[in-house]
């Protein structure tokens, strides 16, 4: 039974979930990041972990769950125009620029590398240091309405803008807890006023910024409604409402164009993935697994530390990456919705 979240107006309407946890094809390993293209296509940035570091890689797939292909593992190293290697280490972030071409940050190798839709390398730049235009753990990437690049850099807490082709445009940020200030921030995302919004990992809050830098508010924190504990991902929608993964509290805050708090989602993933149902047929043993394991309807429903999330405006729906359970989940907005009568 899908689950529905209201508020004010509106609702958040549960269409289906994407995924199984593997290192290679129909599945993630650890998402961490997605992006959807202007054809509706889906970019997942699969972060892997030391047990599998084969399954960093990005994944194209639709949002019907039809699998693309896979790319990113390897590729030339850096600075060579020889040597072969991998191409990520920590994945982190990935972005589509108004060309189609996807943007794939890391913050082991402090880079920019960048693909076009068929998954081949066309271009790769960055280098770690404390300098403008350098990363120090790069993260969250986003575009703007001009088609420059957004980077957060994590470790010095700096946000930085770029030209696609890597040429430092600007940057701003403070280390610290104060207004405007940020600590190890992580996820990014730019409305229809160029107004960017910070996940603010590190001080449990959301903070946003005009186009040049300047703090205008802060919203989320460590308590009371709508608040946060390492927030990770961020995106808005076209009305202007406000997405932000709780990374520990596991669940995505939903706040409208003025930051105050309309609902909660925890997930809502009551059926298995077309992709995960097609594990458990050809491996009978996880199906009697599956059985043994209590409330297995509601560990399956709820999000398990979700980390990025963007938003589909074409199609008018918000994709979470559900990144411990291997998934993306998929939520349809409903921007005219009306309570059923009383008598009904």
């Amino acid at each position: 039974m899908a689950q529905n979240t209201v508020a004010s107006g509106r609702a958040w309407l549960y269409s289906h979930n994407i995924g199984r946890n593997a290192v290679a094809g129909m599945g993630f390993s650890l998402p961490i990041s997605v992006a959807c293209a202007d054809d509706g296509v889906l970019y997942v940035a699969n972060r892997g972990n030391e047990q599998n570091p084969g399954g960093v890689r990005l994944s194209k797939l639709t949002v019907d769950q039809e699998f693309i292909n896979e790319f990113g593992r390897t590729g030339l190293a850096y600075g060579s125009e020889s040597k072969e290697g991998p191409l990520f280490k920590i994945l982190t972030g990935v972005a589509v620029d108004l060309d189609g071409n996807i943007y794939a940050t890391d913050e082991w190798y402090n880079r920019v590398t960048i693909f076009n839709p068929e998954g081949e390398v066309i271009g790769q730049w960055g280098e770690q240091g404390e300098e403008d235009g350098k990363f120090n753990g790069s993260g969250g990437i986003c575009f703007d309405a001009n088609g420059d690049v957004w980077i957060v850099n994590t470790f010095d807490s700096k946000i930085q803008k770029f030209s696609k082709d890597g040429k430092y445009i600007s940057g701003f940020g403070v280390k610290g807890s104060g207004d405007g200030e940020m600590e190890m921030p992580y996820g990014i995302a730019i409305d229809d006023n160029g107004d960017i919004y910070i996940a603010d990992w590190g001080n449990d809050r959301c903070l946003k910024f005009d186009p040049e830098g300047n703090h205008l508010l802060t919203f989320g924190g460590p308590s009371g409604p709508g608040s946060l504990k390492n927030p990770t991902g961020v995106c808005v929608d076209g009305d202007g409402d406000v997405y932000v993964v709780d990374w520990m509290h596991e669940r995505v805050v939903i706040y409208d164009v003025d930051t105050k708090p309309l609902s909660y989602l925890y997930g809502d993933a009551l059926e298995v993935s077309k992709w995960g149902q097609m594990s458990i047929d050809a491996n009978p043993d996880m199906n009697k697994a599956r059985r043994r394991v209590q409330n297995l309807g509601e560990q399956q429903r709820r999000f398990r530390m979700p980390t990025g999330c963007t938003f589909d405006r074409a199609n008018n729906r918000l994709i979470v990456c559900d990144t411990q359970r291997g998934r993306l989940q998929i939520y349809e907005k409903d921007n005219s919705y009306l309570d059923p009568q009383a008598n009904l």
